[in-house]
């Protein structure tokens, strides 16, 4: 073993007037650090992702001046998505097997609830407003996935129902983790119901905006036994890029997201089938049904059946996003879809603890399905 991951930190979730990105992601530093059972000056290497709803050059300087350290390494780092914490951890292991570091700090978060400006439009900066997009309102990121979703309708006959499937088992899960913000029961009806952001993407079909944060600690090999924790390995990643902009989106199937998978698994020496638990990026729903199609859990057009028959749902032989996801829980940018993985794997889940679980698939895009990318978590 040449790495692993040793500490997990989160924030309280939900809307906290007067936090900012630099103390978010200090406070899930330091929390991971105590769950390591090491000090904030003992890390040599720190990345993180700014926050999108104000930005902010140098990021990742201003937060090792907050917290106060001396570092070797350190960057802020921004593909999107699930990949953002996905490359922290690989730059993570990347520097300790140069011999760079031994102690290093992945991070995110922000205020996105309550700390964007008046003037902003959410996330979509400037390097969004493409001619060929920007002058015909196609701006933000909930109208590239509802083109998205809708072209799966179209090419498959997929249906509402099995969308709001994705969303009830996400809030079904929520409500068995104490930091989630969406806990109260769903049903159909709500979720069929639920007023239209983008058609076809509803209200519920959408991630959750909260202000909060979150950490992981990666460690050498000689620190993770010094601190006689039981580590958590990262055992293999992959992952491809294709386009930023969704005018320049292939189709589902290009994306050659069944590649990526294969490899990762490949490197890993498993098959599909060792996977216990998939931790996918569900800005919206139409996420997780492209991954679990394209992944190969079910068979592509048939991920809302696969869904309604509560495959994605703890007790099932796989589920999906025990913590209830960016759905019910709250969009973090995926770090606490890493953060969950870690806990599984612990076996510190609580009432969601799944039985002895042994390998985690943490999958997901960046961007509009631009990057795609699988990393496989294993208990020591």
């Amino acid at each position: 073993m040449s790495h692993a991951i040793v500490g997990i930190g989160e924030t309280a979730l939900g809307k906290q007037p007067g936090r900012t990105a630099v103390d978010l992601q200090a406070e899930a530093v330091i929390t991971a650090c105590a769950d390591a059972g090491v000090a904030v000056g003992d890390l040599d290497g720190l990345f993180d992702l700014g926050p999108y709803f104000r930005p902010f050059p140098m990021f990742s300087a201003s937060l090792n001046e907050y917290l106060g350290i001396r570092l070797a390494r350190q960057a802020t780092i921004d593909v999107g998505g699930i990949l953002s914490p996905l490359h922290m951890i690989g730059n993570a292991i990347a520097a300790i097997e140069r011999g760079e570091c031994s102690l290093v700090a992945c991070t995110f978060g922000e205020a996105a609830a309550t700390g964007r400006t008046k003037q902003g439009r959410g996330w979509t900066m400037a390097a969004d407003d493409l001619e060929f997009e920007a002058p015909f309102g196609l701006v933000g990121s909930v109208i590239p996935y509802a083109l998205v979703m809708a072209r799966h309708m179209a090419e498959h006959g997929s249906t509402l129902e099995g969308f709001g499937a994705v969303a009830m088992a996400a809030r079904r899960h929520a409500a068995m983790t104490d930091n989630a913000v969406m806990r109260r029961p769903m049903t159909m009806d709500d979720y069929l119901s639920s007023r239209p952001i983008a058609s076809p993407i509803k209200l519920l079909d959408s991630s959750v905006i909260v202000d909060g944060g979150g950490a992981v600690i990666v460690a050498s090999a000689e620190v993770a036994r010094e601190l006689g924790a039981a580590p958590v390995r990262v055992l293999s990643s992959a992952m491809n890029s294709s386009h930023r902009n969704i005018g320049q989106f292939p189709g589902i199937t290009e994306l050659r997201i069944e590649e990526v998978g294969a490899r990762a698994l490949a490197a890993a020496g498993l098959r599909r089938s060792d996977i216990d638990l998939l931790q996918v990026h569900d800005a919206f729903t139409i996420s997780v049904i492209v991954f679990l199609e394209e992944l190969g859990f079910c068979k592509r057009g048939t991920g809302g059946d696969y869904a309604l028959d509560g495959n994605l749902e703890i007790g099932a032989r796989c589920p999906v996003n025990t913590h209830g996801g960016h759905l019910s829980q709250g969009h973090v940018a995926s770090m606490l879809h890493v953060t969950e993985a870690v806990r599984q794997l612990r076996g510190q889940a609580g009432a969601r603890q799944l039985p002895d679980p042994r390998f985690v698939m943490v999958a997901g895009a960046g961007g509009y399905f631009g990057m795609n990318g699988v990393m496989i978590l294993g208990r020591e």
